[in-house]
């Protein structure tokens, strides 16, 4: 019979190790749902989580962006392009860039339907010096910064930095929105894809929010620039700064100062260029102040 007692001791064994294995990968899940909820509203959280795939929002305008949650892993197809869906908390993410110049209309993602609208964007008109409107001519200064740029752009933290809301980061006039249609000398130059806030030469610029310094260098149009990883493929962009505070590597919280308002590179005067990158694609910032993607499901 001693067979009999070391077979039930080793099913006891065996038994106890699942359950304490059982009670490890609850306690695992419980700690990740606190973690993940946190960073909702306290009024969308359940919705939201409970759903099996979650648009935030469900109606989105041309140069918005929709931030995507789903309980399985894995990729989306995108307006041409494939996004991966990041683990956090119990959840799988992934923000969506949606162009300037998407059709409106009703669209199919995860099953669920995404609806964007027509925004109208005005003109914009500048006028500059034979000089400065050469610098778009030396292509292959250019083309040499933009290859730098996509490098410091081509991989982010898979899970976000931030908790706090976004702030705008400098104080300023708001003197081109995101999107405007521009013409230099009279000429089309393409859609300004970010916001200019004109402010004093010196004038701080913060941190949008918490995140990794990955390119802090002078580039040939835009100056002075910084690019920060806030996680979850969202970088933001600070460009013509008269100072740079920060170094590639640098991670900074929420409101850091990280440099100064200038005019280096293809500027007109003292300014704030700044917008937000999804991957390679710019986003409209506005949608981000005094939130975070995960409150964007709020009503």
């Amino acid at each position: 019979m001693d067979w009999l007692f070391a077979l039930i001791m080793v099913w006891n064994s065996l038994t106890a190790a699942a359950d304490a294995e059982a009670k490890a990968e609850a306690l695992r899940l419980e700690q990740a749902l606190r973690l993940e909820t946190a960073y909702y509203a306290e009024n969308t959280a359940p919705a939201v989580l409970g759903e099996a795939f979650a648009l935030m929002p469900e109606t989105v305008h041309q140069g918005d962006a929709v931030f995507v949650r789903s309980q399985e892993g894995g990729e989306l197809s995108w307006n041409g392009k494939v996004y991966k869906l990041e683990p956090f908390g119990t959840g799988y993410y992934a923000l969506l860039p949606v162009p300037t110049d998407l059709k409106p209309g009703t669209y199919k993602l995860g099953g669920k339907p995404l609806t964007v609208k027509a925004k109208t964007f005005e003109t914009d008109r500048l006028t500059v010096t034979k000089e400065q409107q050469s610098m778009w001519q030396n292509t292959e200064r250019i083309n040499a910064d933009q290859k730098k740029i996509n490098k410091a752009r081509s991989s982010s933290a898979p899970a976000p930095y931030y908790k706090e809301p976004f702030v705008v980061p400098t104080e300023g006039r708001l003197s081109t929105p995101y999107g405007y249609t521009r013409y230099v000398n009279g000429v089309f130059n393409g859609s300004h894809r970010a916001i200019d806030l004109a402010a004093p030469t010196g004038t701080p610029v913060k941190a949008t929010n918490a995140g990794k310094v990955v390119l802090a260098e002078e580039l040939y149009l835009t100056g002075n620039s910084i690019y920060i990883d806030h996680g979850l493929n969202l970088f933001s962009q600070y460009a013509h700064l008269s100072k740079l505070s920060v170094k590639p590597g640098d991670e900074v919280r929420v409101g850091d100062v990280i440099g100064e308002v200038g005019s280096t590179g293809f500027s007109t005067g003292p300014h704030l260029h700044f917008t937000f990158w999804i991957g390679n694609d710019p986003t409209n910032p506005d949608l981000f102040f005094g939130k975070t993607p995960f409150r964007w499901a709020a009503k």
